[in-house]
């Protein structure tokens, strides 16, 4: 079962008691829900709801809409991105319900939430919908009791083997070995295992034949978390750079055009106070970074030509191909500054 506190995202309009919530919830179960750390993003310390669902799988989301003010416009934003980002499990716990004691009016507002699920293609009619108060323990315990319900995440390491490619060095001896370090993103890897390398110049498969869990140690295998240097035979320097993945064959491809939906930061979060005014940008894709052009810019349902910040959709052009898939995350800078975070939605070519 997933622990509520360490493998559920809480997010929520401003205004809800989201940060309440998750207080409420550190209480209570002694440690605060889990925020993934990734080092290719500068974001500033106060992140937003959105911008942290671009930043990492969630399996799970509990949505916090406050009992007096309804679903706001931000929430349907907000469901939008949960549904391009793979959620596959929701709850909803309407906060502050103690201000709003008329139970026929809970009532309204139930239904009204079930038509938002509804309309962002969520299963209404069996999604959780817990009423209470962040400040209210029971209410915490009945939520925790929900979200432990949810099925357990799939474990990264029972998935296709997959790994970028960080670094790639040539060791000198009597047989120079050309040995590629990077940290495992899903599967296990062992040695002799046949791998493909895909992504921006060059493509190819070759053979594991050796691996080092880093201070020097062999080993026969690694899996999904470790970090690790691996030689593969017949590969030089030349053949393998950083940017790439290693993956299983058949199992990883590149694309250099795509669709996706991105938490552009405002200014007040340590954005550009005008983001994409030429339509250029550096996308940053797992250890991969590359020049992309913005081909089509869209805001509430309305083209744009430049962005103020918030959750916007965009249609790229990237100048390389980029080994990447549907619900793959990423990050934009402009200037070396972090402007804004996404997850691809399709992929065009």
């Amino acid at each position: 079962m997933i622990r509520s506190s360490r493998e559920v995202e809480y997010v929520g309009a401003p205004g809800s008691g989201t940060t309440t919530l998750i207080e409420a919830i550190a209480r209570a179960t002694g440690h605060v829900p889990m925020t993934r750390h990734f080092t290719t993003l500068d974001w500033p310390t106060r992140t937003s709801g959105a911008e942290k669902l671009t930043r990492g799988h969630r399996h799970a989301v509990v949505l916090v809409i406050s009992a007096t003010d309804g679903p706001a416009p931000a929430t349907g934003q907000l469901l939008r991105l949960i549904r391009a980002v793979g959620v596959e499990h929701v709850a909803v716990f309407v906060n502050k319900t103690d201000l709003l004691p008329d139970r026929e009016l809970q009532q309204v507002l139930e239904l009204e939430i079930r038509e938002l699920l509804r309309r962002h293609a969520y299963p209404a009619d069996e999604v959780p919908i817990v009423f209470g108060s962040a400040q209210q323990p029971s209410s915490v315990e009945e939520l925790l009791a929900v979200t432990a319900g949810f099925p357990a995440a799939p474990r990264e390491r029972d998935m296709h083997f997959l790994m970028p490619v960080e670094d790639v060095f040539t060791l000198s001896g009597p047989r120079p070995r050309t040995v590629l370090t990077g940290r495992i993103e899903r599967g296990v890897l062992r040695v002799s295992d046949e791998v493909e390398y895909v992504g921006l110049s060059t493509s190819g498969t070759a053979s594991v034949t050796a691996i080092e869990r880093f201070r020097g140690e062999r080993t026969e295998w690694a899996e999904a978390g470790e970090n690790i240097g691996l030689e593969l035979l017949g590969i030089t320097r030349e053949g393998v750079e950083r940017g790439q993945v290693l993956a299983v064959p058949g199992t990883a491809t590149a694309h250099s055009a795509f669709e996706a939906e991105v938490y552009v930061l405002p200014e007040d979060e340590g954005g550009r106070d005008v983001t994409f005014v030429r339509r250029r940008a550096q996308f940053y894709f797992r250890t991969t970074e590359v020049s992309g052009q913005i081909v089509l810019l869209r805001q509430g349902g309305q083209d744009i030509d430049v962005s103020w910040g918030g959750l916007t959709f965009m249609s790229v052009q990237l100048a390389e191909q980029v080994a990447m898939e549907k619900g793959m995350r990423f990050s934009i800078r402009e200037g070396g500054k972090a402007v804004g975070g996404g997850v691809v939605t399709a992929i065009l070519r």
